[in-house]
């Protein structure tokens, strides 16, 4: 009975349950160190702790991100991802162990190997995707993870104070908790249908810098894919500083506590997993690149928006919402498209160089955070409309680079609003270049091929018909 209930559900839904398990446990645990750390070392040093915990998390990511490519590519990344959930049950189970004997460099170890085990898991976690869904499903699929992602964020911020409420600030406890979260988080994983390795032979380099170096340049060569990496790494960048900047911004120009303005980015994270949806029903079969220049045009607007009605709360609510909402739109049709467009063999690697950019952009974040407050003297409201002003430049770059995407994107818009549109044997076009031929010339044509497919057209005019007028 058990057995059939468990075929029920696709393989992709028990990868999601999987990621949005683990992603649940890293914020629960992480967070239940900085509550442990506070109570053993006093309020005072809560700043301290806080970056600390955040560099120990951060750290294995830009360390293993490489190597984590490279075993994505070598090996099963149904077995890697089974492999890593056997290591986080370990180490949560060693997690107990340091809160019982209230180690403070053995919880930093244990954050340490938790992230560790988080970098390894990443490469695969979205590598496996194309190798689940088909691939007229990759942006739906994308979509429903980022939004299962930023759900456990906001659960694992709030389970992790509401276990140490009902505890009795009992970390033992807690972390038994994490334990269970752990273990269902690898049942979950074994009912993942097993997948071949991609067939790489790279070998493991130890100097990972060159590795990531490698696999840019060779990004390079193919269409729109290292422009798509660099965004999703700057998305990862925006979403460090909005982190660490609202609380700020909530303080001085709201007049909340900082807890208050902590519940602004609840809002933010809810409104990306928002977006993430919006973009995946948006994009259906395709993975519909026009969105980004959208996405990073809504962002920069939504942080000019922040400073100008930066002391109005009614305001700001929507804004900060909508903030997220043009982040989630902005960020899943990058990470589908190098998914998609990632040879199958480097996929593994595209997707570990695309995290250690992301996790580079969180300590610039902070860089940038403290530049404003402590050299420039520029205050949090200021600091997004900075953001503002980035992410315009971003959002000229992507109209630039995805002009064909998003001009498609346009038509098909404007073809479903002027017309009532089927269209009958699409599965007939090949994947190879191809060439379409209008049986008569007119201007809705443009609109109907360009809103028909997701390719970058290139129209063509026999010169006897071009009329030069003068």
């Amino acid at each position: 009975m058990l057995n059939s209930f468990l075929q029920r559900f696709s393989s992709f839904t028990y990868l999601n349950v999987t990621q949005f398990l683990g992603a649940l446990n890293d914020n629960i645990y992480k967070l239940l160190i900085v509550y442990f750390f506070i109570q053993l070392e006093g309020m005072e040093y809560s700043h301290q702790i806080l970056a600390s915990t955040g560099a120990t998390f951060v750290i294995p990511f830009l360390l293993f991100s490489a190597l984590s490519g490279t075993l994505a590519d070598r090996f099963s990344k149904r077995d890697i991802i089974v492999t890593t959930k056997i290591l986080e049950l370990v180490i949560m189970a060693l997690g107990v162990c340091a809160f019982a004997f209230q180690s403070k460099w053995g919880s930093y170890a244990i954050l340490f190997l938790l992230a560790t085990q988080s970098a390894i898991f990443g490469p695969s976690k979205y590598g496996i995707v194309p190798e689940l869904v088909s691939k007229d499903k990759i942006s739906k699929a994308n979509g429903l993870m980022t939004s299962f992602t930023f759900l456990a964020i906001i659960l694992g911020t709030f389970l992790s104070s509401f276990l140490i409420q009902i505890s009795g600030r009992n970390f033992i406890v807690s972390s038994i908790f994490c334990t269970f979260i752990a273990l269902v988080g690898l049942v979950a994983s074994f009912c993942i249908e097993h997948t071949p390795p991609a067939g790489s032979e790279k070998k493991i380099q130890i100097f990972f810098l060159k590795q990531i170096f490698q696999t840019l340049k060779f990004a390079r060569q193919e269409i729109s894919l290292l422009p798509a990496i660099l965004g999703a790494a700057y998305f990862l960048f925006v979403g460090a500083f909005t982190q660490l900047n609202i609380i700020p911004f909530a303080v001085q120009s709201l007049q909340l506590s900082d807890i208050q303005g902590g519940y602004l980015f609840f809002l933010t994270a809810l409104g990306i997993g928002t977006g993430a949806l919006i973009a995946g029903k948006i994009s259906g079969r395709i993975v519909e690149l026009g969105l980004v220049p959208i996405g990073a045009l809504g962002i920069s607007v939504c942080a000019f928006f922040l400073d100008i009605y930066s002391e109005n709360i009614w305001a700001v609510i929507p804004i900060v919402t909508l903030l997220g909402v043009f982040g989630g739109i902005f960020e899943i049709p990058l990470d589908s498209y190098i998914q998609v467009a990632s040879p199958k063999q480097m996929r593994g690697q595209m997707v570990a160089a695309t995290n250690f950019l992301s996790f580079i952009g969180v300590p610039l974040a902070s860089g940038l955070i403290y530049l404003n407050s402590e050299i420039f003297q520029i205050s949090a409201d200021k600091g997004f409309s900075l953001i503002g002003f980035i992410t315009f430049g971003i959002f000229i770059i992507f109209m630039f680079q995805f002009f064909d995407y998003l001009t498609r994107f346009i038509a098909s818009i404007l073809s479903k609003l002027h017309f009532s549109t089927i269209f009958k044997g699409k599965e007939n076009i090949p994947d190879c270049p191809a060439v379409y031929v209008c049986t008569h010339t007119a201007w809705n044509d443009t609109l109907l091929i360009l809103g028909s497919q997701r390719r970058r057209i290139r129209f063509l005019l026999s010169k006897n018909n071009i009329i030069l007028l003068g």
